[in-house]
């Protein structure tokens, strides 16, 4: 079968088309054999019929007639084409419209005639001996001047077969004309049944194709609530996809605006990856939807953590590094609801270095920050018993010194602990709003340190030419400022011998540029990178000597990063350090 036949087979309008006509078909072959059968056999009753009233009233005739029975013959079939016979009632032809009485053999013993002849009315149809035609016979019994007879009616059975063939040649014609006309119904009908039915299919293809805004035709009669439950369903369709649609959305963007990496496996095909996972790992060129776990280019520990958690029933946690470049993960591996065709995991990814770093800081903080409370808490403690046994001794000289090193000690404790209240102050938000005159902070900073400078034989200065004329001011705390000022000038002092320690300002639209240079003994290269880390000292003894906290330089990189700003330095051994801290501009 064609693909045209199978799609017209599978057609609904052909379908009643074709039912339609089928019916039509029934009703024209029984049409068509009542033509060829019963109808000849109704136009042959009906010629008999004819011939019997033909005889019946040839009977009349013959029975008051006083001609001849040849005369009498020739009167009743004038302006005929019937065939009149008188029989006697031996079975000798007396007289015959078309033959010779003489010449023709009896005929008693012809059907027809043997029932005339018996008082009935006699019918047969047959070849005629004498005319060598089929003919059809109708024999009435009759009296002719008093005798008795038989008169046979015939009739050629050609002329009544030629009748039924007119006949059925009309209902033939008739019967083209109706098929004609029954088609053209049917296919009009089929048309008019089946196009309400089309459309409502042809409108649910379309919703099954995916498109649920195409109108849904309005059909009347027993299709209208066909019709109605069509466009209702379509509606309810729409609004929950476009709900799924928006709920498929939100989800995405949710996703879409966590830090951490998520992935949503297929047994070990990626389904879903939201926009961490290429923040966090680097995502193939095709993305990462369709891609077998080991084809994603994830990090070997990666993908063998993830394939190993997901064999599990329940969810499970397992931290991965530090890998080569420091970075620490954490993966969990929850198994979802699992579907017939595959098994669903859903992966999620933290980058934990940060955090992992800030509680290595605070571990060392802890441990640092115990550390220097312990030692000038244990001097001050030691020296104190030292002081009482000198007092009990009566050496009132080792007392005294003895009291002097307390009071270093407690100075010392003090300035740890300040330090440490400024440091959990910086790691507070700042109030917005606030701004700082950079003239006024740099000048109390110098005022602060005058003395210390003096005592050090170091000159202390500003240059501030850059600037001049112009009021420089900062968005951050004065506190803040006046906090960072303070250490720079502390350790530029502590750690200069000789020459000059020098504060510069520098400024554009944008910034304000504070520089503290000296020429000191410099910071060697390879501690640079650290010196900004609590507690950190580049050389132990001689802050500790000098009463350093450690946490100096710590605090003014707290400083800079809470006003968003940055710090930089630059230093060689021997030559003195310059660091610079620049501040948005208010």
């Amino acid at each position: 079968m064609t693909e045209t036949a199978q799609r017209l087979a599978g057609s609904y309008r052909a379908r009643l088309a074709l039912a339609f006509l089928l019916t039509v078909a029934i009703v024209a072959g029984a049409w068509t054999w009542s033509l060829y059968g019963p109808l000849t056999d109704t136009v042959i009753e009906q010629q008999q019929d004819h011939l019997l009233a033909v005889a019946q009233a040839g009977v009349l005739v013959l029975g008051e007639t006083e001609r001849s029975a040849p005369d009498a013959l020739r009167r009743l079939v004038a302006r005929t084409d019937l065939r009149m016979t008188i029989v006697a009632a031996d079975g000798t032809v007396i007289a015959d419209s078309e033959g010779d009485p003489a010449a023709m053999e009896n005929h008693g013993s012809r059907p027809e005639v043997a029932e005339a002849l018996a008082g009935a009315v006699g019918f047969d149809r047959r070849v005629s001996d004498t005319q060598g035609i089929e003919q059809i016979y109708v024999a009435v019994p009759a009296s002719l001047q008093g005798a008795r007879v038989a008169l046979r009616v015939s009739e050629p059975l050609e002329e009544i077969n030629e009748l039924a063939a007119r006949s059925r040649r009309t209902g033939l014609v008739l019967l083209a004309g109706a098929l004609i006309a029954a088609g053209v119904l049917a296919l009009r009908l089929a048309a008019v049944a089946a196009g309400p039915v089309e459309r409502l299919s042809s409108a649910a293809q379309t919703m099954a194709g995916g498109d649920l805004r195409a109108p849904v035709p309005q059909e009347r009669g027993e299709l209208a609530g066909l019709s109605n439950a069509l466009g209702e369903l379509r509606e309810q369709m729409r609004r929950r996809i476009e709900e799924l649609s928006a709920e498929k959305h939100s989800l995405r963007g949710v996703l879409d605006g966590l830090t951490d990496a998520v992935f949503l496996l297929h047994d070990d095909r990626v389904a879903f990856a939201n926009s961490a996972a290429g923040r966090l790992f680097r995502a193939p060129v095709t993305g990462w939807q369709g891609r077998e776990l080991g084809e994603t280019e994830l990090p070997a520990p990666v993908v063998s953590t993830v394939t190993t958690l997901s064999l599990a029933e329940e969810d499970q946690v397992a931290e991965v590094g530090p890998d080569p470049s420091g970075r620490t993960l954490r993966i969990s591996v929850m198994p979802l609801n699992p579907t017939d065709a595959y098994r669903r995991t859903l992966v999620v990814i933290e980058d934990t270095t940060e955090r992992t770093r800030l509680e290595r800081v605070r571990r060392d903080f802890v441990a640092n920050a115990s550390h220097e409370l312990k030692t000038p808490a244990a001097a001050i403690h030691l020296l104190a018993t030292s002081a009482m046994d000198a007092a009990g001794d009566g050496d009132t000289e080792q007392a005294l010194a003895f009291a002097v090193q307390i009071e270093q000690e407690s100075a010392r404790l003090g300035r740890l602990v300040g330090d440490l209240l400024d440091l959990s102050r910086l790691e507070s938000t700042p109030a917005p709003g606030t701004l700082t005159d950079v003239r006024d902070a740099v000048a109390n900073a110098l005022l602060g340190h005058r003395i210390a400078a003096t005592e050090r034989g170091l000159e202390l200065r500003v240059e501030e030419e850059a600037v001049a004329g112009q009021d420089v001011f900062v968005r951050a705390d004065p506190t803040d400022v006046a906090i960072a000022l303070d250490n720079l000038l502390d350790n530029a002092i502590k750690y200069t011998e000789a020459g000059s320690v020098t504060v510069t300002l520098d400024a554009d639209p944008d910034e304000v540029r504070i520089s503290v240079t000296d020429t000191g003994i410099g910071i060697p290269e390879e501690d640079l990178p650290r010196i900004f880390e609590r507690f950190y000292r580049v050389d132990r003894a001689r802050s500790r000597a000098s009463g350093g906290t450690g946490l100096g330089l710590s605090l003014v990189r707290h400083v800079v990063e809470r006003s968003a700003g940055g710090i930089e330095v630059s230093s060689a051994t021997e030559s003195g350090t310059t660091f610079t801290v620049t501040l948005p501009r208010a």
